[in-house]
């Protein structure tokens, strides 16, 4: 049940509206989540900006993507993972890879890193420890990219919470969840 619903666009103020119309434009709709945020400027403004930053660090698309399905699986969201999911595959990321994702898996050993580390910040609330941030060094990541991985985490940890707390209505292709063993 969705306990906050989206917002009267109709209402919404002009920076907002401008807000949204580029969220269209990009995705070629306004997804429940964003149109739920619409609801305070100032917390779509944030997580509208944060996003746009982040799009901008020396980690690519893909790997955004990726560490987005294997923290929305982590916090249990299943609105993040349906839309993420989707991306990945607009993106064209394999099936497999995104399921793999959703255990913090993959083949690639970089990748690996990144997303074990990130499901490592969501299961340790951020308080990693030193073996951790080496690990995720050996596998070729900087201190930037260290830092944007964890920033990255936490703006999806952001959008899962304000999906629990809202219960926005997943309006994304159901995410297939790998089988339990």
């Amino acid at each position: 049940m969705q306990r906050i619903p989206t917002a009267d666009l109709s209402k919404a103020s002009r920076r907002t509206k401008e807000q949204l119309e580029t969220v269209q434009r990009k995705m070629g709709r306004i997804p429940n989540l964003h149109a739920t945020m619409a609801h305070s400027p100032a917390v779509l403004n944030a997580y509208l900006r944060l996003h746009d930053a982040l799009s901008q660090t020396s980690l690519d698309t893909r790997l955004r993507e990726l560490l987005a399905v294997a923290v929305a699986a982590a916090n249990d969201s299943e609105y993040c993972l349906a839309a993420h999911t989707e991306i990945g595959r607009n993106l064209r990321v394999d099936e497999a890879e995104l399921l793999h994702a959703q255990e913090g898996e993959s083949t690639d050993a970089k990748t690996l890193a990144a997303l074990r580390f990130a499901k490592a910040l969501v299961r340790k609330q951020g308080r990693v420890g030193d073996e951790e941030v080496a690990a995720l060094k050996a596998a070729g990541y900087g201190n930037a990219a260290v830092l944007e991985i964890v920033a990255s985490t936490a703006m999806n940890i952001f959008t899962n919470y304000c999906n629990h707390v809202a219960g926005t209505k997943v309006d994304f292709p159901p995410a297939r969840v790998p089988e339990p063993l």
